[in-house]
């Protein structure tokens, strides 16, 4: 994969000479199987990595413009009906803090899990050049998956896509080695704006939590919007709006979460029935 990357702005960064103030952009492309086992469907996905001053949020690029809109006081976008595509987590490097943060897709409750424990990481002397970059292997645990990076000193910056942190340069890849999630660095650019679009709010809840909570979403998606007080509606194709076919959209949700059931975190996967 050819990296891409703004050459003026890289340029700039670089001669700053003390991690560019380190605030960056960066762009990474996420190759995986959403179906637990079957190795033939494989789905992309790109995602924004943002880090300001030591903080850092990783999400989609339709999340990250939802934030930014939801930031100037203007409404935000829609949500994946299944959260597995929608990887989002803050990190705070200065203070140690990390927040996997889940958005109820119908009710918009937002919550957040910041129990983590430190990646113990294994540094090789093996190397090897991708695109621009002079990289360095290293391997760790995480979340029942066995993870291979490979990251450069190049950028002095340690940080990485999702929770992957810790090392001493920047990781332009990392996957497991089922193959299951490939990240490649796509791009590296200035953050112009020195923003995260960072939205604070939200409860911390516990992994037991989480998974009850995706479990009352597979049992009763409806509930859950009803609790927000929001009625789900779709389009009626002449520009308006009409209420859902309850049943219908509830089997829908149940058998798109069935089958993409292919979690990051295997240790909290859950088994849908």
């Amino acid at each position: 994969m050819k990296l891409k990357y703004n050459l003026t702005a890289l340029l700039l960064i670089l001669s700053l000479g003390i991690v560019y103030a380190q605030n960056l952009t960066l762009s990474y492309e996420l190759t995986y199987h959403p179906f637990d086992g079957d190795k033939k469907e494989t789905q992309t996905q790109n995602y924004i990595l943002d880090v300001v001053d030591g903080k850092s949020i990783f999400r989609t690029e339709m999340r990250r413009t939802s934030d930014s809109l939801l930031a100037n006081g203007k409404f935000g976008m829609g949500y994946n009906i299944n959260t597995l595509h929608e990887l989002y987590l803050t990190k705070n490097i200065k203070e140690s803090k990390i927040n996997k943060v889940y958005v109820s897709p119908l009710s918009r409750d937002r919550f957040f899990i910041s129990d983590f424990k430190k990646l113990d990481w294994k540094i090789s002397p093996e190397t090897v050049r991708i695109g621009e970059y002079n990289c360095q292997k290293a391997e760790v645990e995480y979340g029942g998956r066995h993870w291979i990076a490979w990251f450069t000193k190049d950028i002095p910056i340690s940080e990485g896509p999702y929770l992957f942190h810790g090392l001493p340069g920047l990781i332009i890849q990392i996957k497991d080695d089922a193959t299951d999630f490939d990240f490649k660095l796509a791009q590296l650019r200035k953050n112009i704006n020195n923003s995260l679009y960072e939205a604070e709010e939200g409860k911390e809840i516990s992994w037991v939590q989480f998974n009850n909570l995706l479990l009352d979403y597979f049992n009763n998606p409806m509930n859950m919007s009803a609790l927000g007080g929001k009625k789900v509606m779709t389009d009626d194709g002449v520009g308006g709006y009409k209420p859902v076919n309850e049943r219908e959209f509830t089997k829908k949700i149940q058998d798109n979460l069935i089958k993409n059931n292919n979690p990051i975190e295997l240790t909290h996967k859950i088994n849908y029935k």
